[in-house]
């Protein structure tokens, strides 16, 4: 049945919005702006990329690698050194990561006077030595050092560093004269730590 026109209810025909026109901005460059930052551009674009930094002697990176921090390391007692020493051998055995002992011994010319000396010369290694290096004294005459993640090439650098910086302990007393000895060894194939002491041990020992 067809529904009369004048019973339709009024409803507002829905009208369509214009477009909006799209706003375009313009940018006015500053009077005081030049090209030098483009001829920059191009200059590098001409020139090729940057140098590669020069590569470093392979010498002067385990120098780097065992540069100190500047604040000593703790001095162990002989027991905490022996516990270090067992857990980095066990670490060593399972990930086969690098590992060294250096041996540093003293040897003055004048009898009785060590003591003189080791308090100096275990400051000299403390500061030298890296935050994750263990430092003991082994013997009267004797301090051991563990150094993780360490090879040996890298520990005899040490050494020669704690050779050169005792140098100058015995300045005040020539007539003493210090001698220092130090023997640094990584276990090899098959061997371990207490092994590499030991090798240590008898390359210094009278």
């Amino acid at each position: 049945m067809a529904i009369p026109m004048a019973e339709l209810p009024d409803q507002p025909i829905p009208r369509r919005r214009a477009p909006r026109k799209l706003r375009r901005t313009q940018i006015e460059m500053p009077a005081d702006l030049h090209d030098d930052r483009l001829g920059e551009v191009i200059e590098a674009f001409l020139d090729g990329p940057p140098e590669r930094e020069r590569r470093v002697p392979r010498t002067r990176r385990q120098r780097d690698k065992l540069r100190p921090l500047g604040k000593p390391v703790p001095m162990d007692t002989r027991p905490d050194w022996d516990v270090a020493l067992r857990l980095e051998d066990a670490r060593l055995a399972r990930y086969g990561r690098p590992a060294s002992v250096l041996v540093i011994r003293l040897r003055p010319r004048v009898r009785g006077t060590v003591d003189r000396y080791a308090a100096r010369v275990g400051a000299l290694i403390r500061e030298h030595a890296r935050e994750t290096d263990r430092v003991t004294r082994a013997a009267a005459d004797r301090f051991h050092v563990l150094l993780p993640e360490t090879d040996e090439p890298e520990a005899h650098i040490l050494g020669e560093r704690i050779r050169d910086g005792s140098a100058a302990l015995d300045s005040s007393r020539p007539s003493d004269g210090l001698e220092i000895l130090t023997a640094a060894v990584s276990p090899g194939s098959g061997e371990t730590l207490h092994d590499a002491l030991r090798i240590a041990q008898e390359a210094i020992a009278d």
